[in-house]
């Protein structure tokens, strides 16, 4: 990708002469203040002062630095996500924050996005999960935004940025999780809110990448790759607002569905559920045009997909002991669900892996 200008790498650089120039129009910082949220970027929320239509605020994304950078910069989640937001978010039909800049420099993931302030809607909360009706407006949000680059012809011509699940960089990044994965399941097995079948399952999950690659790599669209309820935000009107765009890829979209339902929905909410949300998903697909995905086959991905995710949970675990009070409930509830989803849908029957 090709900048536009010199790109901040530091907040200390990104001063009102830089942003006036990136905006286009004369700008003053009146404040600069962290934002306490990111792990995987540096945010900043800055006031705005300036005689043109600015916003009273945004929010400024930067890189982060150490161990966490090189592992983001192996995956290419910094370019994936300067990528949607300069290429895509003005058209995609689903509510996203607004860009005002989206920068990447030529020889390095140094990066800026200057993104709309959401301070004033509320976010969706992980822990006491979605309600039923917000997963099923969830659900239809990924239904839009799926149908969109469903099977597009634009595709080939992002596959360098968001790789297909069955190309050559995505084995290499899954390779990689596959590995750390047997690590953190070592510990995360041991809890007793996963089923023993998903643990044993769990201790062979890298065996079962390829059969993952060969179900779950078609239909290709574009997919959001880590939609759960802490990347929602709740609008006045109902609807729903996606943030995080770092793991952008192209995959069928149900491993999408997956995701969100098993992450987001505590378990009384979700079971019995899950096939209603599935058909949900399918019948908005057609409405818009995509009548080649039938409920049986989105039912069969759906349930192979819950297993292929328990990698984020299992990876996510590894953070256990460094967390505070609310992130170990996180981490153990987010197992809880993943396990809980696997096992009363069937499909470690599906795989054949049960033992």
């Amino acid at each position: 990708m090709v900048s536009r200008m010199d790109v901040p790498r530091t907040i200390d650089e990104l001063d009102s002469g830089w942003l006036s120039a990136a905006l286009g129009q004369e700008v003053t910082i009146t404040s600069c203040a962290p934002v306490p949220l990111g792990y995987s970027t540096a945010m900043y929320r800055l006031e705005l002062a300036g005689a043109g239509p600015i916003p009273d605020s945004v929010v400024v994304k930067l890189p982060v630095g150490g161990p966490v950078r090189q592992l983001l910069e192996g995956i290419g989640a910094y370019v994936r996500e300067v990528t949607f937001y300069s290429e895509l978010a003005k058209d995609v039909p689903v509510r996203v924050p607004t860009c005002y800049v989206a920068e990447i420099a030529c020889e390095s993931t140094d990066f800026v996005l200057v993104l709309e302030d959401l301070s004033g809607l509320e976010p969706a909360n992980q822990l006491k999960g979605l309600t039923l009706e917000l997963a099923e407006t969830a659900v239809v949000e990924l239904a839009k935004f799926h149908a969109w680059s469903w099977n597009h012809e634009r595709l080939p011509g992002l596959a360098e940025r968001f790789p297909p699940l069955d190309s050559e960089r995505a084995a290499g990044v899954y390779g990689q999780f596959a590995q750390f994965f047997g690590l953190s399941w070592q510990s995360a097995r041991e809890l007793s809110v996963v089923a023993d079948d998903v643990k044993q399952f769990g201790d062979s999950w890298g065996e079962m990448l390829p059969t993952f690659v060969t179900e779950l790599a078609t239909p290709r669209t574009i997919v959001h790759g880590e939609l759960r309820a802490d990347n929602l935000f709740l609008l006045p009107d109902g609807g729903l607002l996606m943030i995080d765009f770092q793991t952008v890829a192209q995959q069928a979209g149900i491993v999408d569905v997956a995701y969100l339902v098993a992450q987001s929905l505590p378990v009384e909410a979700r079971r019995g559920n899950d096939e209603m949300l599935v058909r949900r998903y399918v019948d908005t697909l057609a409405a818009l045009g995509v009548t080649d995905y039938d409920y049986e086959r989105a039912w069969r991905q759906y349930r192979i997909a819950l297993a292929f995710n328990l990698m984020l949970p299992g990876l996510a675990f590894m953070q256990y002991e460094n967390t505070d009070d609310y992130g170990k409930q996180l981490l153990v509830e987010m197992l809880r669900r993943t396990s809980d989803a696997i096992e009363t849908t069937g499909a470690l029957d599906l795989l054949a892996v049960r033992p």
